[in-house]
């Protein structure tokens, strides 16, 4: 398995392509179409689905261009879903300068949870771990040692918990017992930052103790 990294573009979102043979999932699609279809094409990629880690606006803001090019469905968490559609909940209606951002309606929505083995033939674990968002999940690749932590878990750090439904104690208390749970050698990878290890950030993330 294969990861291309994206993440220059608004509030730095790190947008990830997971690629398997030439079979691509595309996670939390930021501001970036134009670098994510460069890739595409130059490696000839066939993408299947895109997985969003939570709703908030910034993670998924090429969904809407994605979806009009290849017509994939989007994987979300069941209480991801109401945010969406309202950009109150998804934090874009407090962006100076930017139109609210909903998902077009005739999007296919698919929910998962952490009963979700397989995603269009990727298989993987998930983990909810609310706290940042309702619907904030992990993806995690056992035999590959990857786990994508959205902004649940940073290096040296964890997401904001003051948007809607945030809670610090139940982020922290998610991270300890599901993300901390995994082998000191997985490698996160964060969706906004620099990736790091389920080790190093037990022995120096400062925010779980």
């Amino acid at each position: 398995m294969r990861v291309e990294i994206i993440s220059s573009n608004f509030l730095q979102v790190n947008t990830y392509l997971l690629v398997q043979d030439n079979n691509c999932l595309l996670i939390d699609p930021g501001s970036n179409t134009k670098q994510i279809l460069k890739i595409i094409d130059k490696n000839h990629l066939n993408v299947l689905a895109v997985v969003l880690t939570h709703a908030h606006f910034d993670h998924f803001m090429s969904c809407n261009e994605i979806n009009q090019l290849f017509d994939v469905p989007i994987y979300i968490h069941s209480k991801g879903i109401e945010l969406l559609y309202d950009a109150t909940k998804n934090v874009s209606d407090y962006v100076p300068g930017m139109t609210p951002l909903v998902l077009n309606q005739n999007i296919l929505v698919k929910k998962i949870n952490e009963e979700t083995k397989d995603i269009e033939g990727f298989k993987l674990n998930i983990f909810h771990v609310p706290g940042h968002s309702p619907d904030s999940i992990c993806l995690y690749f056992k035999d590959d040692k990857l786990v994508f932590t959205g902004d649940a878990l940073f290096k040296l750090g964890v997401g904001r918990t003051d948007f809607y439904y945030g809670n610090e104690k139940q982020l922290y208390t998610n991270i300890k017992n599901k993300l901390f749970k995994l082998p000191e050698d997985t490698i996160v990878y964060p969706g906004h930052g620099e990736h790091t290890t389920i080790g190093f950030e037990r022995k120096n993330n400062l925010y779980i103790r």
